[in-house]
């Protein structure tokens, strides 16, 4: 949600310098939503070391570039009154809470997306569950590593479940565009 801001047109304004700004923070989250997570993550571990803080990151940066997007493209879809109010109280109480139903909507989308990346993280190195199959898998316990990716598989179609009985139960559409 602070992201939003960067590329939307009720903050960034339509003069030139509102569009530099707006060139500007769209770059920033071109790079943020381009840049694999994996890449990120391989960086920070690097520079870091062994801990799950690369990861989650990696992740966040990664996905907030992705939701701070289409946010901000679906809040540049909003119309606002003529006599709307400017600065905080505009994104308070005008912008935000026509664009909090599409956002947590594309949040519990990226939440089961980021939930099976945890797991490929593993192969880095960080301390995730794929990080355990794979030390199983190089031990030669295939039991281990079966059992371990049973959890994960549980893990993902648990997250799946409770993000669809979120949506229902908040009413919201399964995609970032709000019903008319």
């Amino acid at each position: 949600m602070a992201l939003f801001p960067l590329i939307s047109h009720h903050f960034t304004g339509r003069h030139f310098s509102g569009r530099v700004r707006g060139a500007l923070g769209h770059g920033v989250l071109v790079v943020m939503r381009s840049t694999p997570e994996y890449l990120l993550a391989f960086i920070l571990l690097q520079l870091w070391g062994p801990s799950m803080l690369p990861a989650v990151v990696a992740l966040a940066l990664h996905n907030g570039g992705i939701i701070g997007h289409l946010v901000g493209r679906r809040s540049n879809e909003i119309s606002l009154r003529q006599d709307a109010p400017g600065g905080m109280n505009r994104y308070a109480y005008e912008v935000a809470p026509r664009v909090y139903g599409p956002f947590l909507a594309l949040l519990f989308y990226r939440w089961e997306i980021i939930m099976r990346e945890t797991a490929i993280l593993g192969i880095l190195g960080i301390a995730t569950l794929g990080f355990y199959v794979d030390s199983a898998i190089q031990e030669l316990r295939f039991d281990r590593a079966m059992v371990l990716i049973l959890i994960t598989a549980l893990l993902n179609i648990g997250v799946d479940i409770l993000a669809r009985h979120l949506r229902a139960r908040l009413h919201l559409s399964h995609t970032a565009r709000s019903e008319p």
